[in-house]
């Protein structure tokens, strides 16, 4: 009877440890680090088109990035999920992401925002704790494509951020960008 007791026992542990394993976030959070997510608010429509062929351009760039685009509901969505640690990186209006640094919206609390590149109107960000090397990487191939993103865009002859964006450079795009400053831009 003990026995019979301690099998169940044993097999309804066993039970509620798989389920517990079966976390959709643990899989989210797999699937985000193995794939650079660039994500866009729905209700800018040409940040949204900017976004795929800044993504587009990524993955032919960077292939083993996996690039891919998602669409937040609207710009208050796509801060909180950089400020939850759900995305790394977003294309958002240059003055919406000056603001989510600044501690405007989100209850006042600023977003460790850092600027990859600019195009057009519009800032690629990420949060501060990006890799050295991924900023760096994306800058590279954003300034190497950029012929492609550019007939998109009616924005500057590269992709540095203009100073007085309001978003500090990330160090990793900032060590490319000196490293090039001599380079033409593309």
């Amino acid at each position: 009877m003990i026995r019979r007791v301690l099998l169940r026992s044993a097999a309804a542990m066993g039970a509620c440890v798989l389920l517990m394993a079966h976390s959709p976030y643990r899989q989210w959070d797999v699937y985000r680090r193995v794939r650079l997510v660039i994500v866009a608010s729905f209700e800018q429509q040409e940040a949204v088109r900017l976004g795929r062929r800044l993504v587009t351009a990524l993955a032919r760039h960077i292939p083993e990035s996996r690039a891919m685009f998602a669409r937040a509901r609207d710009t208050n969505d796509l801060f909180r999920l950089l400020a939850s640690r759900q995305l790394d990186v977003a294309l958002v209006d240059a003055d919406d992401a000056r603001d989510a640094a600044g501690g405007g919206g989100l209850g006042g609390a600023g977003i460790p925002l850092r600027s990859l590149a600019q195009v057009g109107p519009y800032l690629l960000v990420c949060r501060d704790d990006l890799p050295r090397a991924a900023a760096y990487r994306i800058a590279e191939a954003l300034a190497d494509r950029w012929r492609e993103i550019l007939e998109a865009s009616d924005g500057p002859g590269g992709p540095r951020p203009d100073p007085s964006a309001g978003v500090p450079l990330h160090p990793g795009a900032a060590e490319y960008y000196d490293d090039h400053a001599a380079r033409p831009e593309r």
